[in-house]
């Protein structure tokens, strides 16, 4: 059974992530959010050194979230929790989205 609180949907949406490495160097890189929910996203192709625990500013076009990163994966993805009240996309669409697609 799927512990999540609400849906997740498999994306390929192009990014902008801000932020700190772990050196402590600001940065700015494209990436793709791969995998997305109220809760969080899945971003693949930072190639940078992250920390645990780092906060990074996403930026889809004119939408900008604020999120922690919660892991880093082998294979270079990175699973990020959204601290910022607005969603990338409003719960109503990615529920849609995700009967529409069917699960990840």
């Amino acid at each position: 059974m799927d512990r999540r609180h609400s849906p997740r949907v498999c994306v390929q949406l192009p990014v902008q992530v801000w932020g700190l490495d772990a050196f402590g160097q600001p940065f700015t890189d494209s990436a793709l959010v791969t995998n997305i929910s109220a809760g969080g996203i899945v971003v693949r192709g930072i190639r940078r050194r992250m920390r645990n625990g780092e906060v990074l500013e996403v930026r889809m076009g004119s939408s900008r979230s604020r999120f922690r990163l919660i892991w880093v994966g082998e294979s270079g993805e990175m699973g990020m929790q959204n601290l910022t009240a607005e969603n990338f996309l409003p719960d109503s669409i990615l529920a849609h989205c995700a009967q529409a697609a069917g699960a990840c």
